[in-house]
């Protein structure tokens, strides 16, 4: 899978969705969750229980890993940003590779605290005799499983949108698309806190909406791409090859348009 990025200056919704929230990167998010490691920081510094430490360590471990995580998952967001698959036909509005691979990251760091547990558990290292301490760890652990196992399930459903000749395909983990272009009766982006891509079935179908973080991509200018062929079914003879080529001739016929 060869996965290239672009920022064409393709027409968008007026007004502009921004893909975060008031058109800024929220890095204070990172900040507030890296204060949440100073408690069990300083439990472990302060209490010579080698159980307590232990646990404590891990769970410092955790808290630090999902900062760093959500640091990693914003750093995939951008505003004009395209992320194209060139190994398939068509256009392919794919995730990046680090928005696939952090929730299992985080579903294994969510594990520490539970393995740290069950060492002390099995070794009867001296802790502090609390119902929460100890079986807390547990519950984190069961979290980590269920994210794990959730995100894997998704794995069997293709990520991102897949534009080809035929239609619409994919959308993972926020609804699923595998529509004919006929079935398609509305695309926009959604006037939330975030830019949200909106793909709506004729009739009583179903309605998908997905953010940066589901399409690889913005909204805005995939929900312009998406337009552009439903709009003009005589361009959808050029998503039968590379997705490069087709993005620049839709970026050449709306830039046409404007001049």
């Amino acid at each position: 899978m060869a996965i290239s990025t672009t920022s064409p200056r393709l027409p968008s919704p007026d007004p502009r969705i921004p893909v975060f929230p008031n058109g800024r990167r929220p890095t204070w998010l990172v900040a507030v969750i890296v204060l949440f490691a100073v408690l069990p920081v300083l439990m472990a510094v302060a209490d010579d229980r080698l159980g307590l430490r232990l646990v404590m360590g891990a769970l410092t471990l955790t808290i630090l890993g999902a900062a760093a995580c959500l640091h990693v998952l914003f750093g995939t967001i951008q505003e004009r940003l395209l992320r194209v698959d060139q190994s398939a036909s068509g256009i392919w509005f794919r995730p990046a590779p680090a928005a696939t691979a952090v929730p299992f990251v985080l579903g294994g760091l969510l594990l520490l605290p539970a393995v740290a547990q069950i060492v002390v558990d099995i070794a009867d290292l001296p802790t502090m005799p609390s119902f929460l301490l100890t079986r807390a760890p547990y519950a984190l652990g069961l979290l980590g499983v269920g994210v794990i196992v959730m995100n894997a399930v998704r794995l069997r459903e293709p990520a991102g949108l897949h534009v080809t000749a035929e239609g619409l395909r994919g959308i993972r983990g926020r609804g699923r698309v595998d529509w004919a272009w006929h079935e398609l009766a509305e695309v926009g982006v959604g006037a939330g806190p975030v830019a949200k891509l909106h793909l709506i079935a004729d009739g009583s179908g179903p309605r998908v909406e997905a953010p940066m973080l589901a399409l690889g991509s913005d909204p805005n200018q995939v929900a312009t791409v998406v337009r552009y062929f439903r709009e003009v079914p005589s361009a959808r003879a050029t998503l039968q090859g590379p997705g490069t080529v087709a993005l620049r001739g839709v970026d050449d016929a709306l830039r046409a348009r404007e001049g």
